[in-house]
């Protein structure tokens, strides 16, 4: 018998060196297919198409995101935003945050809104993450409440993501594959979804989506409205990819590559979950809509506008001990939530002071400090998203109390931006 171990060690150990060799090309052939056609270090920053320029060199020229803020108020029908025809533009502007499944709270509430019968028709909305998900139906109306609902009440787990093995998970470019979360969206955003955007975009409202540009280091927007209706056939493909990208949580689901085209040549653009970057958005000319009326060719006058921020998540996403499961992964999905949460923080703490010094009310409404939420920002729990689907339903409906500033912050700091 002790001849047969022997053989058999013998056989294993001419077997590691096989099995090693066969790991590592496995691992340089997926590296090599994962990141093709970087953009080279150094290189001016382009633009994917479908993305805003937001500032220009030259002051005499206003930016991608000027332009098309101004051209909506040139497209809009005053008596929609003028609504007693006293010449005082009402403008509403909605901005949805990230917080994974937490969203479930803000599907809700902007259902419940509905139900209430005062939910504005938005003038500007953006999303970010989780928002992003959010952001189509919002930005369409009550109307396209049953999918909002949809997607946070009747998903779980596997409809949005796989975890990927070991082995996978360090060769690959994150811990889970998102292959379920594409054809979610694929089957939401069809072609009546689009043409539906580009009618509202073309009667001068926008949509924009924010993702992180990782190779440029910097903030992207995107205009999905003017997707929309580009008229292009891949339209519908790149308002699906900017969507995932939004929705794709660095390290655990995969980033989404944009072409991009630098002195005359085709690179590939990373980019990932905007809340990288920010947590919430809506950027200083959005709201500067005196500047944007010039900028229209129509006459200033008197504008008022009103701001609300649907926060996806508590004030504090985890007051006290949480324990946190010594896992890579559960490591990992602390660390992002706790650096979305400072995110979160200072990204608000920009918006009020913006809207304070563009005259606008500014509206904010979170998950309530002392309701449990149960479970992590990714897992998907249905019972859970049902609850918290609940809660903002009843509070959209029932309730039209809007806090008037951030949480989390000194009052002394907003006594300071008060006065600035």
């Amino acid at each position: 018998m002790a001849w047969k171990k022997t053989a058999a060690l013998l056989g294993l150990g001419a077997a590691i060196p096989i099995v090693l060799l066969a790991a590592t090309a496995a691992v340089l052939a997926l590296r090599m297919e994962r990141r093709t056609a970087a953009p080279p270090a150094g290189a001016a920053t382009a633009r994917p198409w479908g993305a805003v320029d937001l500032e220009t060199f030259d002051t005499h020229v206003p930016s991608g995101m000027q332009q098309t803020i101004a051209d909506s108020i040139r497209l809009e029908d005053p008596r929609e935003f003028d609504r007693d025809g006293d010449g005082v533009r009402e403008y509403d502007f909605l901005a949805l945050s990230g917080g994974g499944v937490h969203g479930a709270y803000g599907a809700g509430l902007l259902c419940g809104w509905s139900q209430r019968g005062d939910r504005p028709n938005f003038k500007v909305v953006t999303g970010i993450s989780t928002g992003a998900l959010q952001a189509t139906p919002a930005f369409l109306g009550p109307d396209y409440d049953p999918l909002l609902k949809r997607f946070y009440t009747e998903i779980d787990t596997a409809d949005i993501y796989r975890k990927r093995g070991p082995v996978a998970a360090i060769t690959h470019d994150a811990t889970c594959d998102t292959a379920p979360l594409r054809r979610l969206l694929d089957g939401a955003i069809d072609e009546a979804v689009l043409a539906a955007v580009a009618r509202k975009h073309a009667a001068g409202h926008r949509l924009f989506i924010g993702t992180a540009n990782m190779d440029a280091n910097e903030f992207t927007i995107w205009d999905m409205g003017a997707i929309a209706a580009s008229g292009r056939p891949d339209a519908r493909r790149r308002y699906v990819d900017v969507l995932a990208a939004s929705a794709s949580v660095p390290v655990l689901f995969p980033p989404v590559y944009f072409d991009v085209e630098i002195d005359g040549r085709r690179y590939r653009e990373m980019h990932c979950d905007g809340g990288a970057e920010a947590q919430v958005f809506l950027r200083g000319f959005m709201l500067d809509v005196e500047d944007a009326l010039e900028g229209a060719g129509l006459t200033t006058g008197e504008v008022q506008g009103r701001l609300f921020v649907i926060r996806n998540g508590r004030t504090d996403d985890r007051p006290g001990y949480a324990a946190i499961a010594p896992s890579t992964l559960s490591i990992a999905e602390a660390t992002i939530e706790k650096l979305f949460k400072v995110s979160s923080t200072s990204s608000l703490y920009r918006m009020y002071v913006l809207a304070d010094r563009y005259g606008v009310a500014f509206n904010f409404r979170c998950i309530p400090q002392d309701f449990e939420v149960g479970f992590p920002a990714l897992q998907f729990d249905r019972a859970g998203m049902n609850r918290l689907f609940e809660l903002g339903f009843r509070t959209g409906r029932e309730s039209d109390e809007w806090a008037t500033s951030p949480p989390d912050i000194d009052p002394d700091e907003l006594a300071d931006a008060e006065r600035c």
